[in-house]
Order: structure tokens, then sequence, then C-alpha cells
């Protein structure tokens, strides 16, 4: 299936993007339109209708596939059946929510943001245009030992100072307003070249922990790529398609930290029965997982808005938390508390190739 990876998207799903974008919090706590699947009990029967349970992941597989990303530690707390559900008008959108425990989106952000970051093989933003002064390589064969990591470091230390690669163009930044202001994606395993939208074959593996999770909840992905998005309180994804990847295969979006509102469309603007425009938003909490397979793994979809001072409580100090952290990391990690508490960082985790 080929597709046109600079079409631009119909009109109709970005006046909906706009909408939610520019809407006060308080307007969104209240907008019927938005649904929230972990609240799906207390859907009425013709929102039920539209928003089908489509089947459960077992509580055995979840804790298994969890366990096994913590490199086979016991979790603290014994998983239930999670159930999964799928929207009657968009064939393949599946929503799971709640998927990732509490303690497992504590590691799963520990892994991100202090071991894949701080490894330069990884492409992020910043890289085309500053000389990143990376931290050293983990000393540790454990690699859930988060001995080496950008939120170790001094938040405006001048040895850890990023230094513009043309110095008329950009300014220099401190770790801080790096982490905070600056930072905003990174690529695991297969490189994503953002300007020609496409994947090109790179010597970098995609994290094995990560990929043990993702096929342990999901066994038809074989995960090769992973865009990771981090996003600030004002920040938000435009409209989009999947399309650069060379195979069929599904895609899981992981997210954790603050709530956002993912749309999706289907339709063109001026069609007609069932080409008529359609779009449904979505309000995507910590630990929740997009699950886009089918039609919905082409369609056009975009996060709209983050939701500020939504992260949960058991993620919103990170990186307090960490785990296995030394006294003397604890103590830097002070420094940096409450830094998840601001973000919101969502995984979408696909295979390139056949």
């Amino acid at each position: 299936m080929h597709h046109d990876t600079h079409a631009q998207p119909p009109e109709f799903i970005q006046r909906q993007h706009w909408k939610y974008q520019s809407m006060r919090k308080a307007d969104l706590e209240k907008d019927i339109s938005i649904q929230d699947l972990g609240n799906w009990e207390a859907f009425t029967e013709e929102q039920k209708d539209i928003w089908r349970l489509a089947g459960s992941i077992p509580g055995e597989q979840v804790q298994a596939a969890c366990e096994a990303y913590a490199g086979g530690k016991p979790m603290h707390t014994t998983v239930e059946d999670v159930p999964f559900f799928e929207h009657r008008d968009f064939p393949g959108l599946q929503v799971v929510p709640g998927l990732l425990p509490p303690e497992t989106q504590v590691l799963f952000t520990s892994c991100l943001m202090h071991r894949d970051l701080a490894d330069a093989g990884h492409k992020m933003n910043l890289q085309a245009d500053y000389d990143v002064p990376y931290p050293p390589e983990s000393s540790s064969p454990d690699p859930q030992r988060f001995d080496s990591s950008f939120f170790l470091r001094e938040r405006s230390a001048v040895e850890d100072i990023l230094v513009p690669k043309v110095s008329d163009k950009h300014k220099q930044l401190n770790t801080e307003q790096y982490l905070y202001t600056k930072l905003r994606w990174l690529t695991l395993g297969e490189q994503y070249d953002w300007p020609t939208r496409s994947y090109a074959k790179h010597a970098t593996p995609f994290p094995a922990d990560l990929s043990t999770l993702v096929t342990g909840l999901f066994p038809h992905i074989r995960p090769e790529s992973g865009v990771v998005l981090i996003y600030g309180a004002k920040d938000f994804m435009p409209v989009h398609r999947d399309v650069s990847e060379q195979c069929q295969r599904a895609l899981a979006s992981f997210s954790v930290g603050c709530d956002g509102i993912f749309i999706m469309a289907r339709g063109e603007d001026e069609g007609e029965g069932d080409n008529a425009p359609r779009t449904v938003a979505i309000r995507v909490r910590s630990g929740d997982v997009v699950h886009l397979t089918g039609q919905a793994r082409w369609a056009w979809h975009a996060m709209a808005r983050t939701i500020p001072s939504t992260c949960p409580s058991y993620l919103s100090d990170w990186p307090l938390g960490t785990p296995g952290a030394t006294p003397q990391e604890k103590k830097m990690y002070k420094k940096w508390k409450g830094y998840m508490g601001t973000k919101r960082i969502n995984v979408s985790c696909r295979q390139v190739w056949d």
C-alpha cells in the first residue's frame, strides 16, 4: 500500500484540531464529544454502541510482559484483565485504557528519559543545530541501571552548555532550557528522517527491553522503530498520517504523563455517504495505549493538545522515584523534581520493513 507522505490533510480535521487546541481547559472537561475510554462503564447505551468492547488482554499476559520488561523483577501488584475498545465507524481504531500499570510507567519513563535520551545513537531534534555534550556511557552491564543521564547534571552548569553549530542562528542552551523547553522528539531503532518523511537503515538497535514489552502485549508487532514525542503544556502534534513504513503491520502508541486529546478523521471535505467527513476525539491518559490497525492505521490523526496538571501522582515528581537510584542520584533528582508533572510522553512503536 503506497501513500503520498507529503499529502495535505482535509480541512475539516484541521478545523477540529484548532477547535481543541484553542479550547479552555474548563470547556474541555465539559465537552461531551471527547470520549474517555477509561470511563466506559459510565457510557450511555448509544455511546457503547459506538465504542464497542472488542476484547481484553489477559492480566497474566500483561503481568508477564511487564515483568519481562523489568528484567524479571516481580511486580508489586497483581494485574487484572485489561479490556480494549474499538470505534464502530473507525475500524481498527482501538484504545486500551490503563494498559501499563503505574510501576511500569515509572520504569518506562526512566528508560526513555535517562538511558535512551543519553544515547547519542538515538537521534533527537537538537542534534542538527547543536553540539550536544552527552553524558558518558553507563558503566553498568544492567540496561536499567540509570547511572548516566542528563538529569544527573546541574540545571545550568557551564560545562554542560549546548553550543549552536551556527552561532548567529541559535542561542546557547543550558541543561534546564534544553530539557524543559527545547526537547521535542527522540527516535529509537530505525531512524525516521523528518524532512524527507522516510526511513533509512540505521545501526542503532531498538531497545531490547522495550521490544520485549511491546511484543509481550502485542505479539503481532515486531517493533523496529519508536518515535518518542515529548510534549510541554502548550505543545501539540499537527495532523498527519503514519504512512512511511514499508509494511502493513499495526502500530502501538504508548502514553505516560499528562493527559492529551487525540483526534482521528476519515472521509473527505466534500465527501458523501461512507466518504463523508467524520472525526473522533479521545482523552488519552497516562498508561493508555492507542492501537492502530486496518483502515485506522493509515488515517489522518493528531494530538491536538496536552492538558497540564493532569499527570498522575505516582509519576508527577519524576525523576524522583527512578528505580534503583543511589542516595547521591536521589539528591540530584530532587533538583529536577516535578519534571514529568509538566510533560506528556508518547512513544509510537512500529514495524518498518516487511
